[in-house]
């Protein structure tokens, strides 16, 4: 990955609204709002605007452009001139968009972040209630997602994303008490206006349990916002640039399996759909997919696999971060049953699960220990044969 250079230090953005924080020594979290752009300089402008038009009011902006070949120079002084404290970083060369989002991440400093999508446009108060779903909540997750309408260019066509409204519909994740409502049980640190009573029951817990890997139940990239300690575990791999696009299809699925997510049924944002990326090719309709499953420009199962390989290449991590031992297998488990199953290359194992344990045996049973690490195998269906080589392999090595 090449460097990038800064064009200007980015400062918090304070919203010269009426609402002033009080004089305790705390002040709201700051919200990183990070764009990746390339060759979207006709969106950018609006996308940019809708982020300064936020009523929340601690923010820092940051565009990486993916070394654009349209009028997004242009476009990028225009906002420099106008909004002074943006961070611009600019690639001599576009190494995609997950490498970019690292990149922006790492150049970031927000307690949570927003990837905003250069062709998306957030609404007024996405960013605060997205805050104020986070500081209410009794279970700390690792992102909330809220819904989106969906235009086709300037003019609107659906006011929400299926799938989300889907697991809303079906009444999963309606948990008693899930919110304590931080405008009431500490109202001297939120000086913001507040949803309306009864907002608490339009949101919806999707606990790892509840993840099978092949159901998605969130909104686009750019109504997600994400924790920074949950993003710090998933973008610590030196892989991410196989993944050119589709990054959210890898944080998403990775943070919810691992730390779970809430859904907010309110859309707080605007999905563009103009036919130039693969998953905006036209509007949902009930039962269709609104993308083409394998075409070259999906990258769903890149994002599974990759996923699946960091869990594994990091198992010492996860498995001293996770509260047992069984958390970590059920992660595992749910990726292997994803439909549709990736095969494996490696003899007696039928996915790529199997394989990717089997032959990092060594490493897996020393932090899965012996017994956990068979019944993990079994359940995976792997050839017994195969089982006892695994383990006889990881003994030799222990001893070498």
């Amino acid at each position: 990955m090449k460097a990038a250079s800064v064009d200007s230090i980015a400062q918090t953005h304070n919203h010269n609204s009426g609402d002033q924080i009080n004089s305790l020594p705390f002040s709201l979290p700051l919200v990183s709002v990070i764009i990746v752009n390339y060759n979207y300089g006709r969106f950018l402008k609006q996308a940019a605007d809708s982020v300064f038009e936020q009523t929340y009011p601690n923010i820092e902006f940051i565009i990486v452009d993916n070394a654009s070949t349209d009028e997004s120079a242009d476009v990028l002084l225009a906002i420099s001139k106008q909004y002074a404290g943006t961070t611009i970083l600019r690639r001599s060369d576009n190494g995609g968009q997950s490498l970019a989002s690292k990149e922006g991440f790492e150049a970031s400093s927000g307690e949570y972040v927003v990837f905003l999508d250069a062709d998306d446009v957030l609404l007024p108060s996405c960013i605060a209630t997205h805050v104020f779903v986070h500081l209410s909540l009794r279970i700390p997750v690792g992102f909330s997602s809220a819904d989106m309408i969906q235009s086709v260019d300037s003019r609107m066509v659906l006011g929400t994303i299926y799938r989300l409204s889907e697991y809303v519909r079906s009444g999963r994740g309606r948990k008693p008490g899930l919110l304590r409502r931080i405008d009431e049980s500490a109202p001297e640190v939120w000086p913001l206006h507040s949803p309306e009573a009864g907002f608490e029951n339009q949101v919806h817990l999707i606990l790892p349990s509840d993840c099978d890997f092949q159901s998605w139940f969130w909104a686009p990239t750019s109504c997600n916002c994400f924790r920074r300690d949950a993003l710090q575990l998933f973008f610590n791999t030196e892989r991410l640039g196989e993944l050119r696009s589709c990054t959210d299809a890898y944080l998403i699925r990775g943070v919810s399996l691992l730390m779970g997510s809430v859904v907010i049924d309110r859309a707080l944002a605007i999905y563009r759909l103009h036919g130039m990326n693969v998953f905006s090719k036209h509007p949902n309709l009930f039962g269709m997919l609104n993308y083409e499953r394998g075409g070259v420009s999906d990258n769903d199962l890149v994002g599974r696999k990759l996923v699946i390989d960091h869990l594994i290449a990091q198992a010492e991590l996860f498995l001293h971060k996770l509260e047992s031992p069984q958390q970590y297998m059920r992660a595992l488990l749910a990726l292997d049953a994803a439909w549709p199953r990736i095969p494996s290359t490696v003899g007696g194992c039928r996915t790529y699960v199997a394989g990717k344990l089997v032959t990092d045996s060594a490493a897996l049973t020393r932090e899965l220990g012996l017994f956990n690490f068979v019944l993990l195998l079994a359940r995976l269906k792997v050839a017994p044969p195969v089982i006892l080589l695994a383990c006889l392999r990881s003994k030799n090595k222990k001893r070498t």
